[in-house]
């Protein structure tokens, strides 16, 4: 549907709708390496120019032992958590849905706690935005944007994160790497981590590095089967240290 169509389908009725004008009083910044980019208007063309310009810092990988490839950032991870930022913010002028670009995560935050239905389904606040990203095909309006999130990792060992922070949402995106698979890549960084943080839990594990609970589980028993780590605690909440020898390494 052109442009111009999807607006007038969405009417001034609802309050969001002014989301849709080239006054939109909001604006999506990115922010990477310290330097700002901001846009204004229209929102769905500040989100077309935020997605052009993700292309830069979103190479394509080839995930080690796989013939598939994929980006850094996985696209439709992107977009959905854009689309989500949009739909479900506190649409005030002067705000911003603000990404954030860095080595090894990207966030996309939106101003405003989110609304859900009893069951925990989010309830989109901006209505007549919501109409017009499903017009263009941009949204299912089926309560499915974090699911789809989650699917576009689904072939990989990591996982993406969303939080509600009281004063705005928060969508974590982890970086995939060529070793993003790898065994003995995640064992290295969770010996890493355990070193920095000792007696952590393998939800705590997981938690931190952002990756699923068989990877963090498999790494764990092979990590334990060579001896470099070792757990203290009871069946169901164990904690898993580092060790050097026969010394556990403590702050």
């Amino acid at each position: 549907m052109p442009m111009g169509d999807v607006l007038r389908s969405c009417g001034g009725a609802d309050p969001s709708a002014w989301m849709l004008s080239d006054q939109c009083g909001m604006s999506i910044r990115m922010i990477r390496q310290g330097e700002v980019t901001e846009w204004h208007g229209c929102i769905l063309e500040q989100m077309l120019d935020a997605m052009a310009a993700l292309e830069e810092f979103n190479p394509t990988v080839r995930l080690r032992r796989r013939s598939e490839f994929t980006n850094m950032f996985p696209r439709p991870a992107v977009r959905e958590a854009l689309v989500n930022a949009a739909i479900h913010c506190v649409a005030t002028p002067g705000c911003s849905i603000d990404i954030s670009i860095g080595d090894s995560v990207m966030t996309v935050s939106s101003p405003g706690r989110s609304t859900f239905r009893p069951g925990g389904r989010m309830v989109p606040r901006n209505g007549a935005l919501a109409s017009a990203m499903a017009s263009m095909g941009w949204a299912e309006l089926r309560a499915r944007g974090l699911l789809a999130i989650g699917d576009a990792y689904r072939r990989t060992w990591c996982i993406p994160r969303a939080e509600d922070r009281g004063d705005g949402f928060v969508v974590t995106l982890p970086a995939l790497t060529p070793d993003s698979k790898e065994l003995d890549a995640v064992m290295g960084r969770v010996v890493r981590l355990l070193a920095e943080d000792p007696g952590l839990t393998v939800g705590g594990i997981c938690r931190a590095l952002m990756i699923s609970q068989p990877a963090a589980s498999l790494a764990i028993r092979r990590l334990e089967a060579e001896g470099r780590i070792f757990t203290m605690g009871p069946e169901g909440s164990k904690r898993y240290y580092q060790t050097n020898g026969n010394i556990c390494i403590q702050h």
